[in-house]
This record gives structure tokens, sequence and C-alpha cells, in this order.
């Protein structure tokens, strides 16, 4: 049996499309994992589309069962707190803010319909990031 692999950037598409379009692109999101958690993902823009209670678990997990070594994300780009990004599920403006936790990323959130959306290698970038929480940091 064959199985998806997943490119650089640690999401794998499955092919299956989504009911959902990209906020930025338009474009119809297709199911992926992104580690341990079900998303939908841009194929043009790579970006995700992931419930708050599955990004909070996924990163969780990933970070305390992390065996690579961590790496320092680069600062935070500023520019993205100014931007506008309709929800794609209820067309609502999405929260833009600095994520409180590692990965120095901007992430913009739903709270109607308690989604995240992330552009392309932010939940890694949150993931691969250094901290107490992460298994190998604590080896």
């Amino acid at each position: 049996m064959d199985f998806p692999r997943p490119p650089d950037d640690g999401i794998t598409p499955l092919g299956i499309p989504g009911t959902l379009e990209c906020p930025l692109c338009r474009l119809p999101l297709e199911l992926a994992w992104a580690g341990a958690a079900q998303v939908l993902l841009c194929r043009r823009c790579r970006g995700i589309l992931i419930p708050m209670a599955s990004f909070s678990r996924a990163i969780t997990y990933l970070r305390s069962t992390a065996s690579d070594p961590p790496v320092a994300p680069p600062p935070m780009n500023r520019e993205d707190l100014h931007r506008h990004i309709a929800c794609p599920r209820c067309g609502r403006q999405m929260d833009v803010h600095p994520y409180g936790g590692p990965g120095n990323i901007v992430i913009d959130n739903c709270p109607h319909c308690r989604l995240n959306w992330l552009d392309s290698g932010e939940f890694f970038r949150v993931v691969r990031a250094p901290g107490k929480d992460r298994r190998r940091a604590r080896e």
C-alpha cells in the first residue's frame, strides 16, 4: 500500500477536495495532514486552515515528541498584522494577532467558527521552535 509522502514543509496533501476556499487564493482547499492533525490545505499558497482545538493538540503532541533539533525562527513579520482575511466558513473578518506560543508567527483566527489560518510554513515554525516543551530540549 502506498501512502502520500509529506513534502519538505511537513504537510501531506490527501488529494481529497474540501468544501471551503482558500481565503487568499480563492481556490478550493483540500484535505491534508499536518503532523497529527487533519487540516485543509491550499495547493497554491500552501496555507492551512485548522480548527483551534486541533491546532493546540497537534502542536502540543508534535513538540513533546520532537526528535529533530530545534530551529530558531526568524522574527515575526509585523506587516502581517495589518492584513484582512475573511473566514472561509462564515465570511467574517478573521482576527489577526501575534501567536502567543513559540515560532514568532502572526496567526489569523475566526472566533465564531473556531478556525485558525496559518500561512505556508508557519505550523512547523511553531513545532520546530526552541522551548522546554520540546522532547529533544529535555534530553
